[in-house]
């Protein structure tokens, strides 16, 4: 019988070694992404309370270099604030050019009030036809905040309470989605509101806003509707379509003082 060969073995290759984290290198990496993540949050609520205030006019340039300077941040967290940003429809990434903030045009403005009124009359429909819960005390304290910001002159907390008005109805009637969807809507208007807004005028009004609530608290669906779309219209028809953005001075508009008087406004 023959004698069965002899198969040669080859040895295995050498397993890669598996680096073991100790607990303080896995409490260090766990702490410095929640630094990370709350200078992301510092930088991004910085921009976007500039931008939401109208300190920084739709079509200003935002330039990485000033920015990472003025903000005191790296490029890199720059950057991804700049993606958030723009994912949210706020900025605009121009490749070869840099990012900007959105500039909506007048067809976009026209159809982003036309989708806000059919969004917002649902809104005020639903809550009109249910029985109102506590939020409805709260917003009615916030439109008292609302009111005095307007009547002080604190523009920024205004315009601030204003929009949020909206967006805490929104939050009332329980639909995540809905509300997640207004709030980017929302964003899309306040940027409109910075780039046609007639100067010395109050896009939204706090008479109005309190006449809505009344409407709701009555459970008067058709008149909260009509009440809604009264306003969005006026908000809508305030609006100057042809003005041109105005030369900005980039560290005032992040609320850091002037620049130094050699430096040029940035467009």
């Amino acid at each position: 019988m023959p004698r069965p060969s002899s198969t040669s073995l080859t040895p295995a290759a050498p397993t890669a070694s598996v680096t073991s984290v100790t607990p303080s290198e896995a409490h260090d990496a766990r702490a410095e992404t929640r630094a990370e993540t709350r200078e992301m949050a510092r930088v991004q609520q910085r921009l976007a309370d500039a931008i939401y205030e109208h300190r920084l006019p739709p079509g200003t340039k935002l330039p990485e270099v000033d920015l990472c300077r003025l903000l005191g941040t790296s490029r890199g967290t720059l950057r991804k604030v700049l993606d958030r940003l723009a994912s949210e429809q706020v900025v605009e990434q121009i490749p070869n050019r840099g990012a900007f903030v959105a500039r909506p045009s007048v067809d976009t403005t026209r159809e982003v009030y036309a989708l806000r009124r059919i969004l917002e009359a649902g809104v005020v429909r639903t809550l009109a036809n249910r029985p109102c819960g506590p939020w409805i005390n709260d917003v009615r304290h916030q439109v008292d905040e609302e009111r005095e910001a307007n009547r002080v002159g604190d523009t920024g907390r205004y315009i601030r309470l204003a929009g949020k008005f909206h967006l805490d109805l929104a939050a009332a009637t329980g639909n995540s989605a809905l509300n997640q969807h207004l709030k980017r809507v929302v964003a899309q208007t306040s940027l409109m509101t910075a780039l046609y807004d007639e100067p010395g005028t109050n896009n939204c009004s706090v008479l109005e806003h309190l006449e809505i609530l009344d409407a709701i608290q009555a459970g008067q669906h058709r008149d909260a509707e009509r009440l809604m779309e009264e306003h969005l219209n006026r908000c809508e028809r305030q609006l100057r379509l042809d003005d041109e953005p105005k030369p900005v001075d980039l560290s005032q508009a992040l609320g850091l003082g002037a620049t130094s008087p050699a430096k040029s406004p940035i467009r």
